[in-house]
């Protein structure tokens, strides 16, 4: 069985900025995407190995690249074997940066961002690790230490160590 090609397309722009960094962030995404051959956002998402709807939410614009690391190796995952220039890299960066700086104000970034690890791995390196603690994550480890804490006080407690 013969599978049908699907006709190559460029991003949606419903959802873009009407001007900005971010605007010109997805201008250049989509010119980078366009000069190397439109390739699907499952295949992007492939590249990157995360969900294809973070790739989606992030070139219609609904969504940003939470760092500059992410923005490069998207960019990578854009170009696929035609690679992306340093010059036109540093400029994704450094729009990452400013969007980023103007969508969230001038606040620092969430403590998973500031570790300099971005979300996705770099298309050519092995996963070495689990990526960011989830929410679920977070509240779970929340939840024992909370239980932990109660049950040790009470055993202090009962003890008689700890008058009440």
């Amino acid at each position: 069985m013969r599978r049908r090609r699907v006709p190559l397309r460029r991003f949606d722009r419903t959802s873009w900025p009407e001007h900005g960094p971010h605007r010109e962030l997805l201008d250049l995404l989509d010119t980078v995407h366009d000069r190397n051959g439109c390739r699907s956002e499952r295949d992007i998402a492939r590249r990157l190995r995360t969900p294809v709807t973070r790739v989606r939410g992030i070139v219609r614009g609904r969504t940003l690249p939470d760092d500059e690391a992410a923005t490069r190796a998207l960019l990578a995952a854009l170009a696929g074997d035609g690679g992306v220039d340093p010059a036109t890299a540093d400029r994704a960066a450094a729009l990452t940066a400013a969007a980023r700086r103007e969508h969230d104000g001038v606040a620092p970034w969430p403590a998973a961002r500031r570790t300099g690890r971005p979300l996705w791995s770099h298309p050519g390196a092995a996963a070495t690790s689990a990526g960011p603690t989830t929410g679920r994550r977070r509240t779970t480890v929340a939840a024992v230490l909370v239980v932990l804490t109660a049950a040790v006080a009470t055993a202090v407690v009962l003890s008689g160590h700890l008058p009440l």
